[in-house]
């Protein structure tokens, strides 16, 4: 078999789910494909936080990919527009932009290197329309840029959930955690304290399992739990779920309301419609891409727990439409990241 070394760029190694478990589906999958095609795949990951043209050389890979959940930033353009300076192929995986400011506009120094990198990259796919647009306004071309959607989504889905019995109450799953404010509207508490009453109001019919995606998101789990004060119906996780516990979470959950973005892309690839609780544009991004931009509400939205309860309401009294609604959604971007994926192994056959 010809062996091919790939280097994945991205927020990996920090325990923060959203960019480990995106990595773990790279890693199987290219091995997977690489293998039917004859080609044996060594995927090496890192953050590029002091990257440069000698650790490009020691690493010598034959690809280079900006991972998903990474964002078009510098610190991961960098190790791209180094290889495509020395004439190795470059792919973006399903990465997009991101702000916590009013809008998605793109600094100037940023939209440079964004025309740069996007134009000389092999294959490119993007998170979702706010993406496409923003790189639109800034004057990016590339032949086949395209929302593919996130490839969180690829994510395999375990088998169908067993019933809980008649008399058991329907389980809401609640992700929360911090971004250290820095977040649209500048008002993590403010968010915490409108999402505290809404839940209040659902424990009365459900059950409502908090749990967080990385270590540092425990602690305002732990306090948005004491904050609802139903510890009848309210179960809170003290240590972050391992991938198979967050599997067995959204199975065993009717829906979920969720801050951080890769909360709501493994819950929609597991099924479990979502609720986005859009701490930064990206979690709007995605929800876009998948036919639910009316089930994201900004942290900054001044009716949050009004526009809570209605999407809560939407969900529960459309409840079968929409599941099959964003089944559908998902199924259709498996099938553009699947075509993304053929695009990138076939720069590993050259």
């Amino acid at each position: 078999m010809m062996k091919r070394k790939v280097l994945y760029v991205g927020w990996v190694g920090f325990g923060n789910h959203g960019d480990d478990i995106c990595l773990d589906i790279f890693t199987n999958r290219f091995r997977s494909a690489g293998q039917k095609a004859g080609l044996e795949l060594e995927v090496v990951s890192l953050f590029p936080s002091r990257f440069d043209e000698f650790t490009l050389a020691r690493i010598s890979p034959h690809l280079v990919v900006l991972g998903a959940g990474s964002l078009f930033e510098m610190v991961y353009l960098k190790p791209l527009a180094l290889a495509q300076q020395a004439g190795i192929p470059t792919a973006i995986w399903g990465s997009g932009y991101d702000s916590a400011g009013q809008d998605m506009a793109i600094p100037h120094d940023l939209a440079y290197a964004l025309r740069q990198v996007v134009a000389g990259a092999r294959a490119v796919g993007i998170r979702g329309p706010y993406t496409l647009e923003a790189l639109k306004s800034i004057g990016v071309e590339h032949d086949s840029l395209t929302v593919t959607g996130d490839p969180g989504l690829l994510w395999p889905p375990e088998g169908p959930q067993e019933p809980h019995g008649e008399e058991s109450l329907p389980q809401i799953a609640v992700n929360w955690g911090t971004a250290n404010n820095n977040v649209l509207g500048r008002n993590e508490k403010h968010t915490g304290a409108q999402l505290a009453r809404v839940l209040q109001e659902l424990a009365d019919e459900h059950r409502l399992l908090i749990y967080p995606m990385w270590p540092k998101d425990v602690d305002p789990c732990l306090t948005l739990a004491h904050a609802v004060n139903r510890p009848d119906r309210v179960q809170v996780l003290s240590e972050v779920p391992s991938p198979s516990e967050l599997k067995a979470i959204y199975l065993e959950s009717m829906f979920s309301i969720n801050m951080k973005l890769h909360a709501n892309v493994f819950s929609a690839a597991q099924g479990c419609p979502f609720i986005a609780l859009a701490y930064r544009w990206k979690c709007m991004d995605f929800a876009e891409s998948v036919g639910c931009a009316h089930l994201a509400i900004p942290f900054s939205e001044p009716n949050l727990q009004d526009r809570l309860g209605a999407a809560v309401a939407y969900v529960i009294g459309q409840y079968e439409r929409h599941k099959a609604h964003v089944e559908k959604e998902v199924a259709e971007a498996r099938l553009r990241l699947r075509k993304l994926e053929d695009q990138m192994l076939a720069l590993l056959k050259m």
